[in-house]
């Protein structure tokens, strides 16, 4: 790959040449150029524009929300193609989903008891074939008619080889058999395809579902220790913005003037799918319901709130309970990022019906791109008596609680780790030829992290780009202590980026624009996934678990089981096939989860020794 321009600079730059936001190819010798003066503020998105695709006009709340099945986590799973309406003025389309049309049942599991899955790839062709990038990390036109895939199960503390590394997949026959140790306290977490230069076609497609951890406090049965709703009225929301061609089928481009078949570095969709189908009505009884809520988009994030101005209160995040409820009347929910959410519809009257709507604003980089509106979401409709039920007190702490969460410190060992936008020259006729990355560096660098099981240290992520990102650390364990704005522009000055391929990681502490920002109330919980707002420092407690909390050994060597297809890690910019024993696969990923940037190539590696 020739010398990048970083791509705030790119983005700024454009906007010079032309009002509406179209690139020019990259430069034969592109020079950096300096992000603006001063933070952008979030902008309204727009409400339509010629230059995207748009979904035929869908009357919303007309299809009942699906009931997704809960199951035990064992046995078979199937990845599967099938056909599936996603509105009623839709007709059906092909879809893929875990032993369904789309999406995957909610598997259940219990604390510290192994779980054994096996996944199967029966997959046939690709979804969205025309859209596979055959310049993303090995992929090839065989990802069209023959797809990989792969399962990572995200929060999970798993060995390596269980993992879901993106390096390893299996084609259509194939599939991994892993195993889930389940050694960490109850949690909503979920399972989904992480195959490399694929994996935000295949998530799109429908390879996603949740995964409860269940323990001895929140069982998920009836007079649980908490006193949480269960049954029928706890349920899962997972929340994905589509677009939708008039015979129903995913439209996965958001801008007509990008070419087919490249990765656009972002997808947002102007319908929101609840479970599957798009802006769906729930009837609910004047109760207590408890919403697993999980963002699956691919790019978008949401603040939800209700169109009565009611609470809602929090009570768990991505890795587990909160120490008591937190009433708020909107939450900030980042790709990758579940909430654990009661609402209480108590004090409604029959007929009375509450909408859930996205008030999120477009940061500067999709505002570029001219990130449509979704402001719907899902409709509440009220119809009859529930059961009493009451928000508890307190979810840790006292006789029969699980412990306190311990206080939120900065760890005496600090990493810088750095967001930067870059042009890919080599991919010109994308007409955006953009790559995200992570600290300078391409996925495969050789350049890669080290750290210790049983340590806990502070990461300071340092966002460059005009885009907000989640960022998600495989195996570790999150704890947000502060974000603090930066002045990005005299931070390049000062520390202007080398050549991509070359660590950039310097510290933006002088350049800081006001105090440290405490995390909202909501947000104080044990995570997996973080958001990093662009010109901040998001100062994140990374804790890796110890030997004795895990039970094996974290950078134990990765397998490549017969039957299945391997990228070598030390492949330059397009990996390469590789057979089983030729090349060692070590350590996990940390990586965006807007999965355009994962793919293109905002991912890590790093190795967690014992």
């Amino acid at each position: 790959m020739s010398e990048n321009l970083p791509r705030r600079g790119f983005l700024l730059g454009t906007l010079g040449i032309t009002a509406l936001g179209f690139a020019a190819t990259a430069a034969a010798d592109p020079v950096p150029l300096p992000p603006p003066p001063l933070p952008v503020p979030p902008i309204p998105p727009p409400t339509i524009t010629p230059l995207n695709y748009h979904s035929p006009p869908l009357q919303p709340y007309v299809d009942e929300l699906p009931m997704i099945e809960t199951r035990q986590a064992a046995g078979e799973l199937t990845a599967t193609s099938g056909l599936h309406r996603y509105h009623r003025d839709l007709p059906e389309t092909r879809s893929w989903g875990f032993s369904q049309p789309v999406l995957g049942p909610t598997l259940e599991a219990r604390r510290d008891r192994m779980a054994h899955i096996a996944f199967r790839n029966d997959l046939g062709t690709h979804v969205l074939a025309p859209h596979v990038d055959l310049t993303m990390h090995g992929v090839t036109e065989l990802d069209r008619t023959d797809p990989r895939f792969t399962v990572h199960l995200h929060g999970g503390a798993n060995e390596p080889a269980a993992d879901g590394h993106p390096l390893i997949g299996w084609r259509n026959g194939g599939g991994p058999n892993f195993r889930y140790g389940n050694r960490q306290e109850a949690a909503t977490l979920w399972y989904h395809d992480h195959a490399m230069g694929i994996t935000r076609l295949n998530i799109q497609a429908g390879l996603a579902g949740l995964y409860y951890v269940r323990d001895e406090f929140d069982t998920g049965r009836e007079g649980n220790p908490l006193g949480l709703p269960s049954g029928e009225f706890e349920i899962p929301l997972i929340v994905q913005d589509r677009t939708f061609n008039a015979d129903g089928s995913l439209q996965p481009m958001l801008a007509t003037y990008i070419p087919e078949g490249y990765n656009q570095s972002g997808q947002f969709g102007d319908v929101a799918c609840v479970n599957g189908v798009a802006w769906p009505q729930l009837q609910v009884k004047r109760t207590l319901y408890r919403f697993r809520v999980l963002n699956g988009s691919n790019s978008r994030p949401y603040i939800f709130e209700f169109s009565n101005g009611g609470l809602c209160w929090a009570i768990g995040t991505d890795l587990g309970l909160l120490d008591a409820p937190v009433p708020t009347p909107s939450i900030r929910v980042s790709p990758g990022e579940r909430v654990d959410l009661l609402v209480d519809f108590s004090g409604l009257r029959d007929g009375d019906q509450v909408e859930l709507f996205n008030t999120a604003y477009n940061d500067l980089g999709n505002t570029v791109f001219m990130a449509p509106a979704l402001r719907q979401i899902m409709r509440f409709t009220v119809a009859g008596d529930g059961p009493a039920a009451a928000v508890p007190e307190r979810l840790r702490g006292g006789p029969g609680l699980p412990d306190l969460l311990e206080p939120v410190y900065q760890p005496e060992s600090v990493r810088t780790m750095t967001l930067i936008g870059l042009n890919d020259d080599s991919r010109a006729a994308a007409v955006f030829p953009t790559m995200m990355s992570l600290n300078n560096l391409a996925f495969l660098s050789d350049d890669i992290d080290m750290a210790t099981a049983g340590v806990t240290e502070q990461w300071d992520i340092v966002n460059t780009t005009p885009f907000d990102h989640p960022i998600h650390i495989h195996l570790a364990r999150m704890r947000v202590i502060a974000r603090q704005p930066i002045l990005t522009s005299a931070y390049w000055v000062a520390n202007y980026p080398p050549k991509f391929g070359t660590r950039w990681a310097p510290s933006a502490d002088a350049f800081a624009l006001g105090g440290q920002q405490s995390p909202p109330p909501w947000e104080l919980g044990w995570k997996d996934t973080v958001e990093c707002p662009t010109d901040t420092i998001t100062r994140v407690l990374v804790r890796w678990p110890s030997i004795e909390e895990l039970g094996f050994d974290p950078d134990a060597a990765v397998p490549i089981p017969a039957g299945a297809e391997a990228i070598s890690p030390s492949a330059a910019m397009h990996g390469m096939a590789m057979t089983s024993g030729e090349e060692d696969i070590r350590g996990y990923v940390w990586h965006c989860h807007n999965l355009d940037h994962a793919d293109h190539d905002m991912m890590q590696r790093i190795r967690v020794m014992p």
